[in-house]
């Protein structure tokens, strides 16, 4: 059996945005889907130190919770690419950092 891959969710439990709240719970919710290929590892940002280690991580100085993060793949995205693969079935491709989300999607009505 092959090793699992590890893959860090970025979140937060102190937010008071129940939005953010809930986009956190959807990824792990959706992640436990994936357990006999992925190890979903959940850090809390609200620690002290922790939204600037994960912003540190992702070489992004402007990245919010959520965010999910591949040990061997480097930063995959945040909640809205993630949500587009899970609606495009295409979550195992974002795991790979193979999915790559088209604005003119077809089943998508501009905003």
């Amino acid at each position: 059996m092959s090793e699992k891959e590890e893959i860090i969710l970025f979140m937060t439990t102190m937010s008071s945005s129940l939005e953010v709240k809930k986009k956190c719970q959807k990824i792990s919710t959706v992640m436990a889907s994936v357990t006999s290929t992925h190890n979903l590892i959940e850090k809390d940002i609200s620690v002290p130190g922790g939204l600037v280690n994960m912003r540190d991580v992702l070489k992004d100085p402007k990245a919010l919770p959520p965010q999910l993060y591949s040990e061997k793949l480097g930063p995959l995205g945040g909640y809205e690419l993630f949500e587009n693969a899970v609606e495009d079935d295409k979550l195992q491709d974002f795991l790979k950092k193979e999915y790559e989300f088209l604005a003119e999607h077809p089943t998508r009505t501009a905003s």
